[in-house]
């Protein structure tokens, strides 16, 4: 992976490596339930949990993940990266001016491809450049419902930047064709319902 200013790659693949031979020693339960997962993660980690993550990751706070200024080191955000795969509710996430690196970037990327609900990201103020970009392209070429991707003052060249703007225009315009076509589908359904109860033939014929 290219290396960003600040980006250890080689302790961040380190960190992951660990972590995923102390996962393969926990039960089953504890690697499948978002919560244990990643309180388990933290312990093998050293790090303290995130309270707002912690919340979230019962399924029951809602949608939306804002990390904003949660100030986590690199050694803290790994556990949640490495759990946000378990989370398929996740439809938000904020990351603004959390220090991802190009990196981290990619491992975000990583953790939401498979989430089936994600909409919209924000990493905007990270000091991640092209190849984090790159990163994102590529997810949200892939997940058509990603409407929003917020990079912000990446230092990346202009021309990924309008690229993933527009792919996440397309989107918008994929998803709004999507809802019509269902509103229009559950109209026809309710007028087949409605004819379906008139009488077979009107009475005194």
């Amino acid at each position: 992976m290219p290396v960003t200013p600040n980006d250890d790659i080689v302790e961040i693949s380190r960190r992951c490596d660990f972590l995923c031979m102390a996962l393969a020693s926990a039960e089953d339960g504890v690697k499948t339930n978002p919560t244990q997962r990643y309180m388990y993660l933290c312990k093998a980690s050293g790090e303290r949990p995130n309270h707002t993550f912690l919340h979230f990751s019962k399924g029951t706070c809602g949608t939306r993940l804002d990390l904003h200024r949660a100030y986590l080191s690199q050694r803290a955000i790994l556990p949640i990266l490495l759990t946000l795969p378990f989370c398929p509710w996740l439809e938000h996430i904020n990351l603004r001016e959390e220090r991802l690196t190009t990196t981290l970037v990619e491992l975000l990327c990583e953790s939401l491809r498979n989430l089936p609900c994600i909409r919209t990201i924000d990493v905007s103020m990270n000091p991640f450049g092209s190849f984090g970009v790159q990163a994102l392209l590529r997810l949200v070429l892939r997940k058509r419902s990603i409407v929003d991707c917020y990079v912000g003052d990446a230092q990346s060249v202009g021309s990924l930047l309008r690229r993933l703007q527009m792919a996440c225009e397309r989107n918008r315009r994929d998803v709004v064709d999507m809802e019509e076509d269902e509103e229009e589908e559950d109209e026809d359904e309710e007028e087949e319902k409605a004819f379906s109860t008139l009488p077979a033939e009107c009475p005194g014929s």
